[in-house]
């Protein structure tokens, strides 16, 4: 079979063996040492301990203090890192075979972003060394029309291109839970919001311009594997307004399989939503092809279906998330039902996010519930609903 192992370097790379290996005995479950989680909010850190504890309770193992890099190379722990790991600078973890994380690595930061959603505006583009044509190849029919562009010439272009067909809205690659981003409607529109673009984190990180879509809705479509066994679901995000009136992710309904994608694939769905199911598909198969150095291991996928200013309906990628992010504590309680249940082929779970202090319904996990002193009063739990 092919096992996917990571070098002393930090670069995966495949090896051939001639029979599965042994899943190895973990110490316990860890997240890894912060880096760009280290300022993030309270809501999200309390979140994150809750959710390391549910996975720990799974695999009947500790909860341990989080590790350093370095130390991963010592200790069998099971990793839930808050990011993607960049391989190269990961330096100390290797190897990480599946079975000892849920999450992913990958061998840029650009490839853990939005930025590979879409092509160059033309093939002498800038891009990081690691950029892969055979990406936006592979996915010309299940995203939208859109660039990523790493200078602000590059794009200009890109936004005068889309700009032809209707509104384009602009992404910071980096952004969550639907901010930072902005549309525009015009060239002066565009280039006053490129004009607030910094070149140095242009370059590194990269800037998405797409079409936009009215009367739109999110599905939620993705897989998920701790210690082999594995999940996959579709669903569908809510949206909920913040403290400062912004409207943002409130929360997934999933409905959730055992098996990987390909399991969703044979569900009687309806037109837009085997839709949705098919250009994921796509989606991570051509991820998977196109930076074949990436241990995936939780996939997450934004996928969007709506009307363009023509009227006309488009279902497509949106991002992919390959980290713990706003459905895993849905998916951590499918796994919770699925152990509890042998025989039930099928879960309906669901995390919620309020902007305020409510009670969580009975048998609810609660995930947060305070006054975060960023973000104000907010609730946030997971429940299996059905």
């Amino acid at each position: 079979m092919l096992d996917d192992v990571i070098s002393d370097a930090g670069i995966t790379r495949p090896v051939l063996s001639a029979t599965p290996a042994p899943r190895q005995r973990i110490e316990g479950v860890a997240p890894l040492a912060e880096t760009r989680h280290g300022s993030s909010n309270e809501h999200d850190r309390t979140s994150r301990q809750v959710l390391l504890g549910r996975i720990a309770a799974l695999l009947g193992v500790p909860l341990l203090p989080a590790v350093e890099a370095g130390e991963v190379r010592d200790r069998p722990v099971f990793l839930v890192p808050g990011d993607t790991i960049e391989a190269p600078v990961s330096g100390g973890i290797a190897p990480i075979p599946p079975g000892r994380i849920l999450g992913g690595v990958v061998p840029a930061m650009f490839v853990g972003t939005k930025a590979i959603t879409h092509g160059l505006v033309h093939p002498d583009a800038a891009c990081p060394p690691e950029w892969s044509p055979l990406m936006a190849e592979l996915t010309s029919d299940c995203v939208l029309r859109g660039y990523t562009a790493f200078t602000r010439e590059d794009a200009v272009e890109a936004g005068r291109r889309l700009l032809v067909h209707g509104p384009a809205r602009l992404k910071d690659v980096c952004g969550k839970a639907g901010l930072g981003q902005a549309v525009v409607r015009d060239e002066g529109e565009l280039l006053a919001a490129l004009a607030l673009e910094d070149p140095a984190s242009l370059a590194r990180c990269g800037l998405v311009l797409e079409q936009d879509l009215l009367d739109v809705v999110t599905y939620s479509v993705g897989s998920a594997e701790l210690r082999g066994e594995r999940i996959s679901y579709w669903g569908q995000q809510n949206l909920t307004r913040d403290h400062q009136g912004r409207e943002v992710y409130g929360g997934s309904d999933l409905f959730v399989v055992r098996g990987d994608l390909d399991t969703l694939l044979n569900r009687d769905l309806p037109p837009a939503l085997a839709r949705a199911v098919e250009v994921t598909g796509t989606f991570d198969r051509a991820a998977r092809q196109a930076y074949p150095d990436a241990v995936l291991t939780r996939r997450n996928y934004d996928v969007i279906e709506g009307l363009d200013v023509h009227g006309q309906r488009h279902v497509g990628v949106l991002e992919q998330s390959w980290r713990i992010g706003g459905a895993s504590g849905a998916e951590i309680a499918a796994f919770e039902a699925f152990r509890q249940e042998p025989d039930t082929e099928t879960v309906r779970c669901s995390t919620v996010e309020i902007y305020d202090r409510v009670v969580p319904p009975a048998g609810a996990t609660v995930y947060y519930l305070g006054d975060d002193p960023v973000v104000g009063p907010m609730t946030k739990f997971a429940m299996r609903l059905g």
